[in-house]
C-alpha cells in the first residue's frame, strides 16, 4: 500500500467514524440502539485496517486529549435493562483502550484499540438485539 492510499484509507474511515459516532449523541437508547452499535463495531473496524495500513506505512501520530464517547454510549442506569454487565465492562474496557491509545504515539496501538472496541461493540449489539427480541416476543 502506498501512503497516498493509507492517506486516503484513514480520511474514509475517520469520516465513517465520525457519522457513527454522531448517531449516539442523546440517550436514552431507542429500538435503533443495536443498529448503531453494529454500525460504530463497522466504523471502528474499519479505523483499525486504516491505521494498521497507515502504521505499516510509517504514520506517526501526535498525541491529543483523551476521547470522550456520546453520552448514548456512557455509563447509565438503563444499561443493564439492554444486556449483561460484562458486556458493557468489556465495552468500557475498550472505549478507555482507545481514548489512552489516542493520548501517546503509538499507531499501532491505537488500531489495536479500534479494533478492541470494534468487538466489544459488535458482541454488545448482538446481545442488545437478542434482548429486544425476547422483550417483543414477551409482550407479543
Amino acid at each position: 500500500m502506498s501512503v497516498e492510499r493509507a492517506r486516503a484509507q484513514l480520511a474514509l474511515a475517520e469520516g465513517r467514524w465520525q457519522t457513527a459516532i454522531k448517531e449516539h449523541a442523546q440517550p436514552p437508547p431507542d429500538a435503533g440502539y443495536a443498529h448503531r452499535l453494529r454500525a460504530l463495531a463497522d466504523a471502528a473496524a474499519q479505523e483499525q485496517a486504516a491505521y494498521r495500513d497507515a502504521d505499516e506505512q510509517g504514520f506517526g501520530w501526535r498525541p491529543g486529549p483523551a476521547w470522550l464517547p456520546p453520552k448514548e454510549l456512557r455509563d447509565a442506569p438503563w444499561r443493564s435493562s439492554l444486556a449483561p454487565d460484562d458486556l458493557w465492562e468489556r465495552f468500557d474496557e475498550a472505549i478507555e483502550s482507545l481514548s489512552q491509545a489516542r493520548t501517546g504515539v503509538s499507531v499501532f496501538a491505537i488500531a489495536q484499540a479500534f479494533g478492541q472496541l470494534s468487538a466489544a461493540a459488535w458482541n454488545l449489539a448482538e446481545a442488545v438485539e437478542h434482548g429486544q427480541r425476547r422483550g417483543a416476543a414477551r409482550a407479543g
